[in-house]
């Protein structure tokens, strides 16, 4: 991992002591629980309290994190409304379709599409569109909107959402809010036992009670107390099924209290990326000989975040600049075909659409209307127009849906962009 920091478990095999290592081990946990540098959990499962030594390359790349922010927060800023919208539902759509490739979960680009644009219709529903409704609560500009949860019945409400049409009979949870019967993880290559959920429900409330208590903890810094969080709920494994879409929401919606709305949205593809890391970082973490030490897990949790900024800048930078070259092709084409400000405009939304919007990248004439504040008409008229001479065209049916079509996508946009 790249840290001068040393697992308990690292340090027990390389003692020279004749004591055995469950004994230095135990040591060494009560001398770092009580260290200078230790950020305390208050969770305690097994006999043992979960705890981040706040070592030095952790806090230098917690302050880098930091730092990368304002860049993030100044590349979104200056993406025009249209596409910042586009980008979103991007965002979420590779979110949602990463979090569940980890576990297994078949979604395609198409549905997640739909998913979106049910949850964003009043009543609409279609496949993961309460999943959808989650994320797209984290970009809004209503802080309550994306509040963490505060009782274990508001976990459980995620959990169903995060599920939703989802989950087999036999997984469904069969306590009070919880499970009642023990959950075993598996390493899927050799079917090694690598982890036992706590049981039963009522040890199960009680840890997630300190959970709840350790997200409402300021004395904690907040990517450290998202970390250690997230760490303690894949340990508690509170459900048969859905954990690790669950938990890896909860990440987001803490991480979402103090980033940005892309970087909190962005980490599940560079986990699914990074799949093997991940489980490892868990496979140590709860080890018994590490006694519940999430320092190294933190760390690797942070390498995340920080890849998932830098994927955003670099992706925005190079968009951003394509985007510009692209409008300034629109005014010299506006110029030659002597359109008007409407038929500029719906040409000016599709190209961010084309840019920056989840596939297939199309617009109804109800999104159209929404994004330019213009009536019906006047879209209808600027629309036919544009179809009428091949600028953009029409697939589909009730919704039709509009994009650009081939040529003019090569002549503003250039080769490639499809």
């Amino acid at each position: 991992m790249g840290t001068g920091y040393k697992s308990i478990r690292q340090t027990a095999h390389m003692s020279r002591s004749t004591k055995r290592p469950e004994e230095i081990a135990d040591e060494e946990y009560l001398r770092r629980l009580d260290g200078w540098s230790t950020f305390r959990s208050g969770i305690t499962l097994r006999g043992h309290e979960v705890f981040v030594v706040n070592f030095r390359e952790l806090a230098t790349l917690a302050d880098n994190i930091r730092e990368r922010e304002t860049q993030v927060i100044a590349l979104w800023e200056e993406l025009p409304p249209i596409a910042r919208r586009a980008y979103l539902y991007d965002l979420i759509g590779e979110e949602m379709q990463s979090t569940n490739s980890i576990e297994g979960v078949r979604s395609t680009r198409q549905e997640i599409s739909l998913a979106l644009e049910a949850a964003t219709e009043h009543g609409g529903h279609a496949r993961f569109s309460e999943f959808a409704r989650l994320f797209l609560a984290l970009s809004d500009d209503d802080p309550a909107r994306y509040a963490l949860p505060e009782t274990l019945e508001d976990i459980r409400g995620i959990y169903d959402k995060v599920v939703a049409g989802e989950l087999d009979d036999n997984d469904r949870p069969d306590g009070d809010l919880f499970r009642n019967g023990p959950v075993y993880i598996d390493e899927p290559a050799t079917g090694r036992r690598i982890h036992t959920g706590i049981t039963p429900e009522s040890e199960i409330k009680v840890a997630l009670t300190q959970w709840l208590a350790l997200t409402r903890n300021r004395d904690v810094p907040p990517l450290i107390r998202a970390a250690m969080c997230h760490f303690a709920f894949e340990y508690v494994h509170p459900f048969y099924d859905g954990n690790g879409r669950t938990g890896r929401f909860l990440f987001a919606l803490q991480l979402r209290q103090h980033l940005s709305v892309p970087t909190s949205i962005s980490l599940s593809p560079v986990i699914s990326d990074g799949k093997n890391r991940y489980y490892k970082a868990f496979e140590d973490a709860q080890h018994p000989l590490n006694r519940l030490d999430a320092s190294l897990f933190s760390y690797r949790m942070m390498e995340f975040v920080t890849e998932a900024q830098r994927r955003i800048i670099d992706d925005l930078s190079v968009k951003r600049s394509i985007l510009l070259r692209s409008f300034a092709a629109l005014d010299q084409l506006r110029s030659e075909r002597d359109w008007n400000d409407d038929a500029t405009n719906i040409v000016a939304a599709l190209i961010q659409e084309e840019l920056f919007g989840i596939a297939p990248h199309s617009i109804t004439r109800p999104r159209l209307r929404e994004s330019m504040g213009l009536g019906r008409n006047r879209t209808n008229h600027a629309l036919d127009a544009l179809v009428g001479d091949r600028t953009i065209i029409a697939t589909g049916q009730r919704p039709v849906r509009y994009e650009l079509s081939d040529t003019m996508r090569t002549a503003i946009m250039g080769e490639g962009q499809r």
